[in-house]
């Protein structure tokens, strides 16, 4: 729960983040040839940037995602409010990882720096405002000033416009900026635009990025695609080189197929079972009420590799030292050389399960079901109106999560007598948060179904037709 000092600093974020999205950013040059960036030399942020601050094409886009996490406000179950961790994830072909938190995520995690990953990072950069609200508050309601412990944790300090970019680049680490309008040749401008850009994109907020080193210290993990490609960078087995000592021919050796990653779609529904009809509790003399079942099932993640197999054979190659002991197809003398030759490729298969973190199962009245209740039902019956909108289906019920030894992961609930005191349609939906696998990102997967509460309504009948 949010304790009031984190609910006067969350309210104070949703101001600031009010006011900024008033703020106009006017686009600003190029620094000119006596501003020369020094050259790139890669690693740490320039995986991801050019000299001039421009995002390198073999980036790998991963978009936005959403995960839960404990260390986000959590609101009581009536508010009806679940706010996920939000981030925009870039990662370079080797594996390190740009993570742009939206502004409450960011915020949140200058709050939690331990538990949100944010002491993981080996570097940070955003614009002004984006210190503020890494600097703008105390740690978990102590004494510790934010600004002192990110200034100590990824060495963020401010960083003149013009030499943000090279900054940036030259491996100096951690930097922010302000963006000057007016200054005709900041090249801050150049990295800073990619957080505006993914804000209008996505529809968020970003005021800062993180680098990770590691996508496996990433708090989002090692997208799909790069795991593929090499398996190696995101911690998973790799096939042994063939030997070096191989001649190199003119047609291409034999080789295995490429690891892949398969997963069966999960299965979630929620209905209700008991009674047939339910009647709103208020007219049931037994109070029965109404269950409802939920049930999840995730398929695991499997992960197949194949190892080559090599066998030595004795060819007649085109070099060699000493006299000639061969003549090669085309009747040219050769040298007689033991290679390896491909003979097989033994597949391997790797299972990971795909663990539910969090489980919410919840029951909403439709708006056309509330309007019914106060405008139809009221015309006829004084004082009609929605008595309990929602409920939070795992008060009546415990859920049971897990996962199988075949690698499926699980959570079910059986809801018992739930009370439902008004008639109409109400939505049921079931949503689970998984933590991912070392080959996939973490989701959220969710679904719906629907349950109809009865009423009956008496009706006069003329005695003296």
């Amino acid at each position: 729960m949010l304790t009031k000092p984190r609910i006067l600093l969350t309210l104070s974020l949703v101001a600031l983040v009010a006011l900024t999205s008033l703020t106009p950013v006017q686009a600003v040059g190029m620094p000119g040839a006596n501003g020369a960036a020094p050259a790139n030399t890669g690693g740490g942020w320039g995986d991801f940037y050019d000299n001039n601050g421009n995002l390198l094409p073999g980036v790998i886009q991963g978009g936005e995602i959403s995960m839960p996490a404990d260390w986000m406000p959590s609101f009581p179950d009536w508010t009806g409010i679940q706010m996920d961790a939000t981030y925009h994830v870039l990662t370079s072909p080797s594996g390190s990882t740009m993570l742009v938190p939206s502004a409450t995520t960011l915020f949140m995690m200058a709050l939690n720096p331990v538990e949100s990953g944010l002491t993981d990072a080996s570097g940070a950069l955003g614009s002004g405002l984006g210190g503020v609200l890494l600097g703008g508050g105390l740690v978990g309601g102590g004494n510790v000033s934010l600004a002192d412990l990110v200034s100590a944790l990824t060495g963020m300090s401010y960083m003149n416009a013009q030499n943000f970019a090279d900054a940036v680049i030259a491996g100096d680490g951690s930097v922010w900026s302000l963006m000057n309008p007016f200054g005709g040749g900041d090249d801050v401008f150049n990295i800073l635009r990619r957080l505006a850009e993914l804000s209008l994109a996505d529809g968020n907020l970003y005021l800062a990025a993180f680098l990770y080193e590691s996508c496996l210290t990433s708090p989002t993990g090692c997208p799909e695609e790069l795991c593929i490609i090499n398996p190696e960078i995101c911690g998973l087995p790799t096939p042994e080189p063939p030997d070096d000592d191989a001649e190199p021919t003119p047609t291409p050796l034999p080789t295995c197929p490429w690891p892949t990653i398969s997963q069966a779609a999960p299965v979630l529904t929620i209905n209700p079972t008991a009674p047939n009809y339910p009647v709103a509790v208020g007219q049931d003399p037994d109070q029965r009420g109404v269950d409802i079942s939920a049930s999840v099932s995730i398929p695991p993640v499997i992960y197949t590799w194949w190892e080559p197999q090599y066998e030595e054979e004795e060819q007649c190659r085109a070099s060699g030292s000493g006299p000639s002991d061969c003549t090669r197809a085309n009747g040219s003398p050769g040298w007689l050389r033991t290679v390896p030759v491909l003979v097989n490729c033994e597949m391997h298969q790797e299972i990971y399960p795909e663990r539910i973190t969090q489980f919410i199962a919840r029951s909403q009245i439709t708006p056309s079901s509330a309007d019914w209740i106060v405008n139809t039902l009221g015309a006829q019956w004084y004082g009609a109106q929605v008595k309990q909108a929602s409920f939070d289906l795992t008060r009546f019920g415990t859920p049971n999560i897990g996962c199988g030894g075949d690698g499926t992961c699980y959570a079910n609930l059986a809801a018992l007598r739930v009370p439902y005191a008004d008639p109409g349609f109400h939505t049921l939906t079931v949503r689970v948060g998984t933590a991912g696998t070392p080959v996939t990102m973490p989701r959220v997967l969710n679904n719906t179904g629907e349950v109809g509460i009865w009423v009956i309504l008496p009706t006069l009948i003329n005695a003296n037709p």
